[in-house]
């Protein structure tokens, strides 16, 4: 027969403590299954002739390229496609803190016409410790929030990926054009093991932790002789 007196406090903090590394933990496993499901897929291939580019909408998202580890603000340059918006990731400006859009040019080639060929990607959603954004500074792509931050309507729900341009001013490929998370597979496995793991041990600790002191014990059932 099982006998359990829970400590009030130290129960409440162990159900919200476990609650937290079980959500982590299947969201990390979401992420893997995801990834997974995206192994080996290709990123379709855009050609945009006719647009117009959108001058005063510039938004940038904070990224670290996959290529050379700097640490910037991936420049994401809205253009008038027909009836709707696309966002271009055009350029790369490095620095931790933010650029000033005033200051920061709308890419040449989008102001010369020349045709827009890239990748099309769909952001994947924003993590739940993302920063929340300022002005027009992001912390994850949100294709539709960065329109309304910058009065656009008709956002597309993806966006074109281009070729960066190099300090010699040559073309580079862009570094972000898998969508920007270069985790494996395996890591995210690993990331969700991990918060799985340390739920056990809490759940195992808090038992261990009544049993010493009486208040969860495991007494055999008493026979009707007794």
């Amino acid at each position: 027969m099982i006998r359990f007196r829970p400590l009030l406090l130290m129960t409440l903090f162990s159900i919200a403590a476990f609650a937290a590394l079980v959500w982590l933990g299947r969201w990390q496993w979401e992420r893997y299954e995801q990834k997974l499901a995206a192994a080996g897929a290709r990123a379709p291939e855009i050609t945009i002739v006719d647009y117009q580019p959108l001058l005063g909408g510039l938004q940038f998202v904070h990224g670290v390229r996959p290529d050379t580890h700097e640490q910037g603000w991936r420049v994401f340059a809205p253009v008038q496609e027909g009836e709707r918006v696309v966002f271009i990731d055009a350029d790369f400006v490095t620095g931790v803190e933010g650029p000033n859009a005033e200051e920061v040019r709308f890419p040449a080639a989008l102001r010369d016409g020349a045709p827009i060929k890239g990748v099309s990607l769909e952001p994947r959603p924003p993590g739940p410790f993302a920063p929340a954004p300022q002005r027009r500074l992001w912390f994850a792509t949100d294709l539709a929030a960065m329109g309304r931050n910058g009065g656009l309507e008709n956002v597309a729900n993806t966006y074109v990926a281009v070729g960066y341009i190099g300090p010699d001013g040559r073309a580079v490929a862009n570094p972000f054009a898998h969508g920007g998370d270069q985790l494996p597979p395996a890591r995210h496995l690993g990331y969700a093991i991990t918060w799985y793991g340390l739920a056990a041990v809490l759940l195992a600790i808090y038992l261990a932790y009544h049993a010493s002191v009486g208040r969860l014990s495991f007494a055999p059932p008493r026979s009707r002789e007794d």
